[in-house]
């Protein structure tokens, strides 16, 4: 199997990780691609961004608040 971050997957496609990634595996690399996407377009000054494990997929809150989100305009 192939290693990522401490855990053991096995060979072949890996459809989702702990950390939101699709993998495939073999006897020589592991390629993973992400499956989320970043958001840019945010008030950086007021405002963060937190994974969110189970949707696979990124919150963007307020710091001092993050019970709140913030709006953002783009991602990539």
């Amino acid at each position: 199997g192939c290693m990522l971050n401490g855990k053991l997957y096995p060979f072949g496609e890996i459809e989702r990780t702990e950390d939101c990634f699709r993998c495939t595996c073999t006897q020589t690399v592991m390629e993973c691609c992400s499956l989320f996407f970043t958001p840019t377009g945010y008030d950086k000054e007021n405002c963060k961004v937190v994974l969110n494990k189970k949707k696979c997929d990124y919150d963007v809150v307020q710091k001092n608040d993050p019970s709140k989100e913030c709006f953002a305009s783009s991602f990539v």
